[in-house]
């Protein structure tokens, strides 16, 4: 009797125990995918971050350093495979623009963005007006894509430019004379339909824009066309100390990367709100900011282009040029190192430019994708630095160039 006292004692123990293991593995396992809907929450942070939330804590908030593929109605499953781009917007942007968003985009982003919509329903709209652009124009939206390299938008002055860059502008401009709609005035041009930003990325581009203007890789785009009239001039914002603290505080290239300035004329402290996303094989790596930069109020005057005074300071200035120089010299002593390729005798650019794309590819690199960035031509000794661009604009089948001329590039992650 006792024997079979102890059976049973024996069998309740195992039941609870086998009981209290199921239980705690339900609960961790809730707690996993509970996380993992907390981590994954951030996918919508963009947006808020455009339009302004004012729910949102930049302070205290805590981006999900990753966000996952796994939910395919999530905005960022656009960046899957795509390629990353550095900042170079602010060399042409004003000095004081406040805002801005670029994102690397091709016919696969626009592929990419299809499948999101097809996953959230919206995809019926998107290609009512594809078809749309296709009957009354023979416009190729898959096409059109497939020149881009980057798109985004800005803000200045309250008010809200987007824009596209293409290595191949030629072709945009003839893509967008398929849509071209003809204007009186001779400093832009206008396409006939508000439908081009919306098949691109209509979560993103809320607003009718139809009037631009060219800008070298860039298309500048506006709602009225005297917002176009003059905006661009040789005050960039390229040269803004507080723009420069941003940037040099950026990770490497990233296929999204959003900058705005919250700070208002009264404030005595910049405040920068910096976000950046970068897709992965199997999710979106995220890396969200919030700097604050002190500044004064020394009043000086701007008249490049525009007849208004702002409240700047030489002794902000200053502080934050010293920041960015200590900056450079700390990546300068890690740097990795630069890939050179010195022009021989009676060697043509062209010819140069070949040897210098075989040791650019054995070197890990991408030479049609970062030449244009990150290679210049140096000549005279030493004394003169050509951007790709212009060296080719000088060279490329033109001009012989000199033996000891030759090409440079930093290293740099890729």
């Amino acid at each position: 009797m006792s024997k079979l006292i102890q059976n049973i004692a024996f069998v309740i123990l195992c039941l609870l125990t086998i009981g209290y293991w199921v239980y705690n593995g339900f609960q961790n396992n809730n707690d996993d995918i509970l996380k993992s809907s907390v981590k994954d929450d951030n996918s919508d942070l963009i947006f808020q971050l455009l339009q302004n939330d004012t729910s949102l804590i930049y302070d205290s908030i805590l981006s999900s350093d990753y966000i996952s593929y796994s939910d395919t109605t999530n905005f960022t499953n656009i960046l899957k495979n795509q390629s990353t781009h550095p900042i170079t917007i602010d060399e042409i942007l004003p000095y004081y623009t406040s805002e801005y968003l670029s994102i690397s985009y091709n016919n696969s982003t626009l592929n990419n963005y299809k499948n999101y919509l097809k996953n959230t329903i919206n995809f019926n709209n998107w290609d009512s007006l594809n078809k749309n652009l296709e009957t009354l124009y023979n416009f190729n939206i898959i096409e059109f894509s497939s020149y881009l390299e980057e798109i985004g938008l800005f803000k200045l002055d309250s008010l809200t430019y987007f824009y596209l860059k293409s290595d191949e502008p030629y072709n945009i401009e003839s893509l967008l004379n398929l849509i071209d709609d003809s204007i009186s005035n001779n400093y832009c041009k206008k396409v006939s339909s508000h439908h081009l930003f919306p098949l691109l990325l209509s979560e993103i581009f809320l607003k009718d824009v139809s009037y631009y203007i060219n800008i070298g890789e860039y298309f500048i785009f506006s709602s009225d066309s005297v917002h176009l009239r003059k905006i661009f001039g040789n005050n960039l914002l390229i040269n803004n100390p507080m723009f420069s603290y941003y940037k040099n505080k950026q990770f490497n290239n990233y296929s999204l990367n959003y900058f705005n300035n919250k700070s208002k004329e009264s404030d005595t402290l910049y405040n920068i709100i910096s976000y950046q996303l970068r897709g992965e094989q199997n999710g979106v790596i995220s890396n969200f900011k919030n700097f604050k930069i002190k500044k004064n109020t020394d009043t000086i005057s701007d008249t490049s282009n525009r007849d208004i005074t702002y409240n700047k300071s030489s002794n902000e200035e200053n502080n934050i040029r010293e920041i960015i120089e200590e900056t450079q010299k700390s990546l300068q002593s890690n740097s990795l190192g630069k890939i050179t390729y010195y022009i021989q005798n009676g060697e043509s650019f062209r010819s140069g430019s070949i040897k210098l794309k075989e040791k650019l590819e054995k070197a890990g690199y991408n030479y049609n994708k970062v030449k244009k960035n990150h290679v210049i031509f140096i000549t005279n000794k030493g004394s003169t630095k050509l951007s790709w661009s212009d060296a080719v604009n000088l060279y490329l089948d033109k001009k012989q160039p000199s033996e000891g001329d030759y090409f440079y590039m930093e290293k740099f992650y890729y």
